[in-house]
This record gives C-alpha cells, structure tokens and sequence, in this order.
C-alpha cells in the first residue's frame, strides 16, 4: 500500500520542479527584455506584432503539417 502512496508524491514533486523550472525562465527572459530595452529602447510593438504573427503562423501550420 505505502508504494501507490509514493508514485502521486513523486509526481507531485516533479510537476513542482519543472514548475520552479520554467518560473526561472521566465524571470531570466524579463531579465534579459529588460537590460535589452535599458540598452536599445523599448521594442517596436508593430515590429513585436509581425514577428508574432510570423511564429504563431508558421507554429500552427507545422501542427496542421504533423497531422
């Protein structure tokens, strides 16, 4: 009985972990934005949006292409 107790720990655990991962990540990407737009300026938001679209086009037409 105590090893069905153990597996949801673990998973817990491990979703925490990769939760804490990818926090990191995002504070260290804000890092770099910010010490970006201290040297260069804020970034252009058409330019942000183009580039967006670009990815998120490109992104959905992969997906449609594994399918």
């Amino acid at each position: 009985m105590p090893r069905l107790l153990t597996a949801p720990v673990s998973l817990r655990r491990t979703q925490a972990r990769e939760a804490a991962q990818r926090q990191i990540e995002r504070d260290n990407l804000a890092e770099l934005i910010a010490d970006l737009d201290k040297t260069n300026g804020p970034a252009d938001p058409q330019a942000v949006a183009s580039k967006r679209a670009k990815l998120t086009s490109s992104a959905s037409s992969d997906a449609g292409a594994a399918a």
